[in-house]
């Protein structure tokens, strides 16, 4: 078990707008923890914040000075100083990967992977020997799936990153998590996902479910977390066995041929 005390926590989160970054933004804050809500969306970001009472900071993910803003903001919080970050912000692209605009990978690989890192390097130094790190990832960054290429590759990343980083510290440093949930009824997952996940039968979890399996991950001390069974039994098969699960994509192959039909034309 991790000795979390809620109250004591003031934790920025990113994507904070989102469904999943709403549902954490709700979760923590009925736990008594300070969130800073970090997002690009103005308006839905204030709402929020006055809804929630908590502070926030109008920060796009992708822009030049963003890690600047951040740790200049970290720096002002003397009264209540930084304890944790979730890395939550995440885009994607679906459909076969010879449609994707070449500014669709920077974008995906920048959000969802090295912003991630570059908050991690910025923050890590200045985080108090009991803090944290949460990396939100996804079943894809350990099941490269048709239809997801590019996410996979930054999920992948992130998934490969957390580890490594893991392995790095010591148990008397702030620790680094890293939870995969599954589907999500989420934006992310609208259009042709969401096509294929209901032709699939795809069990989706809501955003609600998701962010107290991520509360009771770090409540354990829980460094790595898969959501979902059978999700769990893939990402080992495809670990140990990847031909296995070879197979079982030929029918999310098809789907998506008939999905994205005349887009490379």
């Amino acid at each position: 078990m991790m000795n979390l005390n809620w109250q004591q926590q003031h934790i920025l989160l990113t994507g904070a707008t989102g469904g999943l970054g709403q549902a954490l933004s709700r979760q923590l804050t009925k736990k008594g923890a300070r969130v800073t809500l970090i997002g690009r969306s103005a308006g839905r970001l204030e709402e929020l914040a006055t809804a929630l009472q908590q502070p926030f900071l109008l920060a796009d993910v992708l822009a030049d000075d963003f890690i600047e803003r951040i740790d200049a903001y970290v720096k002002a919080q003397t009264d209540h100083p930084v304890t944790a970050l979730i890395n939550n912000a995440a885009v994607t692209f679906v459909g076969q990967f010879e449609t994707a605009p070449p500014t669709e990978i920077e974008r995906i690989i920048q959000t969802n992977l090295i912003r991630p890192m570059q908050l991690c390097r910025q923050l890590l130094p200045q985080l108090p020997a009991s803090g944290w790190i949460m990396n939100i990832g996804s079943v894809f960054g350990a099941i490269g799936f048709p239809g997801q290429t590019l996410y996979n590759a930054s999920k992948f990343g992130l998934r490969g990153f957390s580890q490594a980083l893991q392995r790095e510290r010591s148990p008397i440093e702030a620790r680094v998590f890293y939870c995969a949930p599954r589907a999500m009824s989420t934006m992310l997952n609208d259009g042709i996902m969401d096509a294929m996940n209901r032709a699939l039968n795809t069990p989706q979890d809501s955003p609600d479910f998701v962010a107290q399996q991520i509360v009771k991950q770090l409540e354990k001390g829980e460094l790595n977390t898969t959501i979902g069974w059978p999700e769990k039994l893939f990402v080992r098969l495809n670990g140990l066995i990847p031909s296995l699960v070879d197979g079982t994509m030929k029918k999310p192959r098809r789907l998506l041929k008939q999905l994205t039909k005349g887009a490379l034309l």
